[in-house]
């Protein structure tokens, strides 16, 4: 499913036949709750000044490549990255609700250091009060891509790691974090 060419050697892509439409996402910028590796959830950080240069260099490395419009989450650490991003290529953002990351309820703001209760929530297994289930987050998500896909192409999604791995989720992939402002392409598979 990964291709190494369809952007350039060092920037990732994923073709599938998921989606008919190519569009690239961009998970925002650092925030300091990333730095000390805290599950975020709807909890509204914004980036850092780390954040703020990533997403910098960011629209700097897809200035170039035709965005048409941004969809973005509406919390302000997505925001924040797509406004930077939307001044240095001209495009405009039309920010989707649907686009947040999972309510964690209570388990936002603690640390990352024991997951396990992660995997259950993906499972179906954990399912504490005030947490979004996941089969609804990635039904939500998934709604979400498709609005931003029907906007003017091509589409730049700018949300966050979870919601990228419902997409991974949707497209059998292994759930594995994406960095920081790295732009990922995604492309129908070539019959």
């Amino acid at each position: 499913m990964k291709s190494s060419n369809c952007i350039n050697e060092f920037e990732p892509c994923i073709e599938s036949d998921l989606f008919s439409t190519p569009f690239y996402y961009l998970r925002h910028g650092e925030t300091d709750w990333n730095n000390l590796n805290l599950f975020q959830g709807r909890t509204d950080i914004p980036l850092n000044n780390h954040g703020i240069e990533q997403a910098r260099k960011a629209a700097a490395m897809i200035q170039n490549k035709g965005i048409a419009t941004i969809a973005s989450s509406p919390l302000l650490r997505a925001a924040q990255t797509a406004q930077i991003i939307a001044q240095a290529i001209s495009a405009p953002i039309v920010y989707i609700d649907d686009l947040k990351e999972g309510f964690l309820g209570s388990l936002e703001g603690t640390p990352k250091s024991d997951p396990a209760w992660v995997d259950k929530w993906r499972s179906g297994a954990y399912q504490a009060e005030g947490v979004e289930p996941w089969t609804l987050f990635t039904q939500r998500v998934m709604k979400a891509i498709q609005q931003a896909l029907e906007l003017p192409g091509p589409v730049l999604i700018v949300a966050h790691g979870g919601v990228y791995r419902a997409i991974q989720d949707a497209l059998g992939l292994p759930l594995v974090g994406l960095p920081n402002c790295v732009p990922v392409l995604h492309k129908p598979s070539k019959k």
